[in-house]
């Protein structure tokens, strides 16, 4: 067999089974087998952005899809194509290399693609999402149902959502696993998200620019004490990251990363990494095993159930 011209879009990936991943890779034929014997896929959101100068653009997207992959390859679900540029708030625009997208318009984006994932026969739709949006893809999920009367399971989520508890010990002292420690907390491009891509993607990270240069720290509008860094791994906070506006990057921090990712780790990654998918394959298992292929729990409004639009009989204007 010939090599494909494309190493990144036409080489085969296949699960432990021997059959494929990802959504794009399949026939109408292969995705009607597989809706059949596994109807849980991952809708994977990134972003493009700014990482600084040592790590790549497409750096959520890279992180989110590889874990899905592993995940999938371990369960039998679907991987559907991720959608690789994401909503942003005002502090990240401007930014070279940043490529943001309007919430409502990812909004609508995103809850189509529910849409049509479910006809094509998914009922168990995981947004799988890496990148600071979190406060936007639940809208999509409403808008799915509400709007666009979507029968299936929607579950919204983030890589880090599934490690908070080790996210909460950088800088505690206390180790993530045997002789592994975060020493900061986790950001954007910092020692967190290098010492993630490092591990998934190794050969994406320039090694040598990241710890000559790989300092910048943190400003702040408002104390730490008050406001949550990313993930909103602290729940005593008053206030999450997105609900303050915050100093621009374009202005502040212009080599695009922020905090201390000289203190980046691939081994620090792998601890991350490899935890998140311990847990996700285990709740994949559960909802597998609770809702087999084709049955779905009652997640939407019937509209002629409602009482906003009756009675349907009507009489006549007078006169």
């Amino acid at each position: 067999m010939s090599k494909p011209l494309s190493e990144r879009w036409g080489k085969l990936v296949l699960n432990k089974w021997g059959k494929k991943i990802y959504l794009d890779q399949m026939t109408m034929k292969e995705l009607e087998e597989r809706v059949k014997e596994n109807d849980i896929v991952f809708l994977p959101v990134g972003s493009t952005e700014a990482h600084g100068p040592f790590e790549p653009l497409g750096e959520d997207t890279i992180i989110g899809v590889s874990i899905a992959e592993r995940v999938c390859y371990e369960t039998g679900c679907t991987v559907a194509l991720p959608i690789a540029y994401g909503s942003h708030p005002s502090h990240h625009y401007g930014m070279r290399g940043t490529i943001p997208v309007r919430a409502t318009t990812l909004i609508e984006y995103v809850a189509d693609i529910i849409k049509w994932l479910s006809n094509a026969g998914f009922k168990k739709i995981i947004v799988w999402n890496s990148h600071g949006q979190e406060y936007v893809l639940p809208i999509a999920k409403d808008i799915a149902i509400i709007e666009k009367d979507v029968h299936a399971l929607i579950l919204v989520t983030s890589w880090w959502k599934w490690v908070q508890d080790l996210l909460r010990k950088a800088g505690t002292g206390e180790e993530i696993a045997p002789g592994v420690k975060l020493e900061t907390p986790f950001i954007h491009a910092d020692e967190v998200e290098a010492s993630v891509t490092w591990y998934v993607a190794p050969d994406l990270i320039d090694e040598e620019s990241l710890k000559k240069e790989g300092e910048w720290g943190v400003v702040r509008v408002i104390p730490g004490k008050w406001v949550n860094a990313a993930g909103n791994v602290f729940p005593d906070k008053p206030f999450n990251w997105y609900d303050v506006s915050h100093l621009p990057e374009f202005y502040y921090y212009k080599k695009g990363f922020v905090g201390w990712p000289k203190l980046a780790d691939p081994k620090k990654g792998e601890v991350l990494v490899n935890k998140v998918i311990e847990r996700v394959i285990e709740f994949v298992n559960w909802l597998k095993e609770n809702y087999p292929p084709g049955t779905v729990p009652r997640t939407w409004i019937d509209w002629e159930d409602l009482f906003y639009n009756k009675p349907k009989e009507y009489v006549e204007p007078k006169g």
